[in-house]
């Protein structure tokens, strides 16, 4: 069953972030990946889309995105700047490689004009690849997209095996974006 995440469903979503998504909050701990996500939960209505796929209590997979990209980071940072320095710190000593992906974020080449409706996050626990979860969270995230937006946007490391899942689900390239460790692409699809 898609439904939205709630407070009580956080702690699933951070496990399975830090498992199986390989992203720049990954280095941190579950309780910082949590805090992030209970942050955007109490979020503007409407600025969010945030939905898991469940089954029998257990989360399989979760899709975040938002319709407010440039203030993804920013109201957290500003809620929690003491514990985002700690947590950063203890990912800089745990994982040293963190800080080039850092200098890659803080030097990151701003796309102009990006849209500001991007799926920011689509994970499913690998325990369950191949079942068609990704899709079905990818519906429920554009099912949802729709109510407000005609088109969004998402990133995608030229590397990462859901690059193809994502041509075959008709999004378009919109530009390449060259970072420090990964070449990415900025991917774009219409809802009409």
């Amino acid at each position: 069953m898609i439904q939205e995440i709630t407070e009580i469903d956080l702690k699933q979503v951070a496990e399975i972030h830090k498992k199986f998504l390989p992203s720049i909050i990954a280095y941190y701990s579950v309780e910082f990946i949590e805090k992030f996500y209970k942050n955007h939960l109490l979020a503007k209505k409407g600025t969010r889309i945030f939905l898991g796929k469940f089954e029998e209590g257990k989360l399989l997979g979760f899709v975040f995105g938002t319709h407010e990209l440039d203030l993804l980071f920013d109201d957290f940072l500003k809620n929690n700047k003491g514990f985002f320095i700690k947590e950063t710190m203890v990912a800089l000593v745990k994982h040293p490689v963190y800080f080039i992906h850092l200098l890659g974020k803080i030097f990151h080449q701003k796309i102009e004009n990006q849209c500001q409706s991007q799926l920011v996050y689509i994970v499913v626990d690998q325990n369950f690849n191949g079942k068609g979860i990704g899709k079905i969270l990818l519906e429920a995230f554009e099912k949802e997209a729709k109510k407000t937006v005609d088109y969004y946007e998402l990133e995608v490391e030229k590397n990462n095996p859901a690059f193809g899942f994502y041509k075959k689900s008709n999004f378009i390239t919109v530009s390449e974006i060259n970072g420090i460790l990964e070449k990415k692409y900025l991917l774009g699809k219409n809802l009409k």
